[in-house]
């Protein structure tokens, strides 16, 4: 299958009883029912509703392991350790002792939305054609380089991708993550701004794959050699 690193990548561990709660009440997507064994996508907002960082979440049962872009780390950081107060939370950084790569195109029978360890490599599958692959760096990832035939495959896929669709600053109805934003869940920042939003249909984009003939170019969003992807109103 084919697998490509994930190199600009950071992994920490979030250990404590109120992990869990103090994510949902930061992220776009309902995080406090997240079972052990099971990975979960959510944008960190600000109270603009704006992304401060798209994570990948997987509860391994003592902790968590949280996964997001590398340029946004300190970003993040800078905005939630102020929140955490008297939460049992502590979020240790460990990069640097860790690979990630992408599984593409073929993937293994794990169940969506769950993970496991198979041979000392946690495997989250986070969607049908997708899959995110974590290992000690002791432990060899046979990954190649990420190249424009991973950002070929997106653009047929219709799959966003950090420093393309997604990018800190933008709204998540606006970069092609729209089903990260969960529509019932409690309270949490931002949340006014979305609700207002998908209640009005105001300013919400979804994601398309085009050919390049009938794109304008400035509207591209990742380009491909023949076809692009291209944010446009809902």
């Amino acid at each position: 299958m084919p697998q490509v690193a994930f190199s600009d990548s950071y992994v920490t561990i979030w250990r404590g009883k109120d992990c869990l709660s103090f994510l949902d009440g930061l992220s776009s997507n309902q995080v406090i029912g997240l079972s052990p064994n099971r990975v979960i996508q959510s944008a960190i907002l600000d109270k603009n509703a704006k992304i401060i960082d798209l994570v990948i979440i997987l509860n391994l049962g003592d902790f968590l392991a949280v996964i997001g872009y590398r340029p946004n780390y300190d970003a993040m950081l800078e905005f939630i350790t102020p929140k955490i107060l008297d939460s049992d939370v502590s979020i240790s950084d460990i990069s640097e002792l860790n690979d990630i790569a992408i599984s593409y195109d073929e993937i293994t029978n794990i169940e969506i939305g769950s993970c496991e360890t198979i041979s000392d490599i946690t495997i989250a599958r986070l969607c049908e054609n997708m899959e995110i692959h974590i290992a000690a760096k002791i432990v060899e990832l046979d990954c190649e380089e990420m190249t424009q035939k991973f950002h070929e495959w997106r653009i047929e896929q219709q799959i966003p991708w950090y420093g393309y669709e997604i990018n800190r600053g933008s709204i998540p109805y606006n970069c092609g993550i729209n089903e990260l934003v969960h529509e019932s869940k409690g309270c949490y920042t931002g949340q006014e701004i979305l609700t207002r939003m998908r209640t009005r249909n105001r300013g919400i984009k979804i994601l398309r794959t085009l050919d390049n003939s009938e794109v304008n170019p400035q509207k591209v969003s990742t380009k491909g050699t023949y076809k692009s992807l291209v944010i446009v109103n809902q």
